[in-house]
């Protein structure tokens, strides 16, 4: 199956979950730019949203990250995902962000290796979770004929699937909607840096086992800035201790003066101090 028509049947599943539908056999996608309009207030802090906009504006695109993996020569491996079959146990809001986060990421490595059935896959939890945490009108407007114009544009779609959780002004109406955004995007953090962990650990190529460990390096970065979005939540308890979680990585790599001081060890121990963060998101 090709990459076009993976990333076509993943997005037309995407419209027909947001209120298109099936004629004929065939998925049709419509333009639903204005089919819904969000009239919630606008009340969210200028300076928490400014927190958030710089946090996801200065990081790389984890559709991008998870290209440049590929190119480290390590076959595809689903068991290294999160299953969609663990998508009961999410109860809370906070895990159902986190993990909608999660499977965002997992989805596009789905892609970026045209496994196309588990594109498809991938794509029932996110759009199942996008719906409970109010984003369904979110996806409607930033979705329609702007998908339709770029289906031979791999770039483009992944900008789009980037930007439906993260970037939609529409969305982030008020402080607890920064919330939601803000843990979404610490789950996908999460998840494309567990993936680049544990991929590196098995490529035999030592310029990509160094091009591995400079992205981690340069992670400290991004992880201050999560960390400072997170901060303004800091009172609620989930929050709190997601923050708590991440600091140990924070300071790890903050200790670290160059990416050519990352050695082999180190690389291991936050890998291993990853994977336990995401045991505990993923259950």
């Amino acid at each position: 199956m090709s990459i076009k028509l993976v990333v076509f049947l993943a997005l037309s599943v995407a419209l027909t979950a947001c209120g298109g539908h099936d004629t004929a056999g065939e998925n049709i996608i419509h333009d639903t730019t204005t089919a819904m309009v969000d009239t919630t207030p606008n009340t969210a802090s200028d300076t928490i949203k400014f927190k958030f906009d710089f946090a996801v504006a200065n990081i790389p695109s984890p559709a991008t990250a998870l290209t440049d993996l590929k190119s480290y020569g390590v076959d595809y491996d689903n068991s290294i995902l999160n299953s969609p079959a663990n998508l009961p146990k999410y109860t809370s809001e906070h895990l159902k962000a986190l993990n909608l986060g999660i499977y965002n990421i997992d989805m596009a490595y789905a892609m970026v290796y045209q496994k196309g059935s588990e594109v498809l896959e991938y794509m029932k939890p996110v759009m199942k979770m996008s719906d409970i945490l109010g984003l369904k009108s979110a996806v409607q407007l930033m979705v329609g004929k702007r998908t339709e114009a770029n289906l031979n544009n791999l770039d483009s779609l992944y900008a789009i699937l980037d930007e439906i959780f993260v970037k939609s002004d529409t969305y982030l109406r008020s402080n607890d909607r920064i919330l939601t955004a803000s843990t979404i995007f610490a789950g996908s953090w999460i998840e494309t840096l567990y993936l680049n962990c544990r991929i590196a650990e098995k490529t035999q190529d030592a310029n990509k086992r160094a091009q591995a460990r400079q992205h981690l390096w340069e992670q400290r970065f991004h992880l201050s800035n999560l960390i400072n979005v997170l901060n303004d939540f800091k009172e609620k308890p989930d929050c709190k201790n997601l923050i708590a979680e991440l600091k140990p990585v924070q300071e790890q790599l903050q200790a670290i003066s160059s990416a050519d001081k990352l050695d082999d060890a180190t690389f291991h121990a936050i890998t291993e101090k990853m994977a336990t963060l995401r045991q505990h998101i993923t259950g």
